[in-house]
């Protein structure tokens, strides 16, 4: 029986990280952001991680065919007819589509369906590292003169950081077997270990090799552009810029607003 892993959390968090890693052992399947199949269900001639377009991709041409109607506008009905195309071919298919606005219900709703074949994945990432991504990839400059707009964008982002993760807190008190936290700090300083750790856990029949290259096992349509990439151990390295880029008054922002959950996930 195929698993599925269901990354939550906030974006800019490192999933796409984690999810090329996690695929680097040919018995999982990755499938990017499922979600966002479904929210840009036009997007036919996008390009697939595995060199083809979404419309002639091995794993999700079935979606852009007209017996595919069944699934349009619904992520769960898209996740049952994968895992169903790939049952037994594989231990685990992940979705990273997380818990940001849209999705806060996801991992409740995917453990009513698919029980105990669900894992949440909980990623965190320091929230001031989350901000300045967020803001950088919007082409938006640090001017100390916006100090306002910045200070209403920074809190919006917190907002938004910290609902994604109380709605995983909250599904791993209720679900503490099938769910797993981790931070994307500890997955970057020491990816072998923490690789190793989730794969005893998780999918114990299987063997995780650091050196393994993943095959025709990725097809991540949505995510961030890394994902384009082929990565291995010896590639991943920690992104702290933000400490360097990031204006203190931004960082004053928020981490009073972020206190309690960076005190619960050991950021200091």
């Amino acid at each position: 029986m195929t698993r599925l892993l269901y990354i939550g959390g906030y974006g800019h968090s490192g999933s796409t990280l984690l999810e090329c890693l996690i695929a680097s052992s040919p018995a999982v399947l990755a499938c990017g952001e499922v979600a966002s199949c479904v929210r840009e269900r036009d997007s036919k001639q996008k390009r697939c991680t595995c060199g083809h377009k979404a419309g002639h991709c091995p794993v999700w041409s079935f979606f852009y065919s007209e017996t595919s109607r069944t699934v349009s506008g619904d992520h769960i009905a898209l996740l049952l007819a994968l895992m169903q195309r790939v049952d037994g071919r594989y231990a685990a298919l992940i979705d990273s589509s997380k818990t940001a606005w849209g999705s806060i219900t996801a991992p409740f709703r995917l453990k009513r369906k698919f029980g105990r074949d669900f894992i949440l994945l909980h990623l965190t990432r320091e929230p001031a590292a989350v901000c300045w991504s967020v803001l950088k990839q919007k082409n938006r400059r640090a001017y100390r003169g916006e100090l306002t707009h910045y200070t209403l964008r920074c809190s919006w982002i917190v907002l938004g950081w910290s609902i994604a993760n109380f709605s995983c807190d909250l599904f791993g008190m209720l679900y503490p077997q099938q769910y797993v936290r981790l931070r994307y700090e500890d997955l970057a300083r020491s990816p072998t270990e923490i690789l190793g750790k989730l794969f005893a856990r998780l999918m114990p029949d299987v063997q995780w090799d650091s050196e393994e290259v993943a095959g025709d096992n990725r097809h991540q349509l949505y995510g961030n552009k890394v994902r384009h990439r082929a990565i291995g151990i010896e590639d991943v390295k920690e992104d702290i810029k933000w400490k360097a880029e990031m204006p203190p008054e931004y960082s004053r922002i928020v981490q009073p607003l972020s206190y309690l959950l960076r005190l619960r996930y050991g950021y200091s």
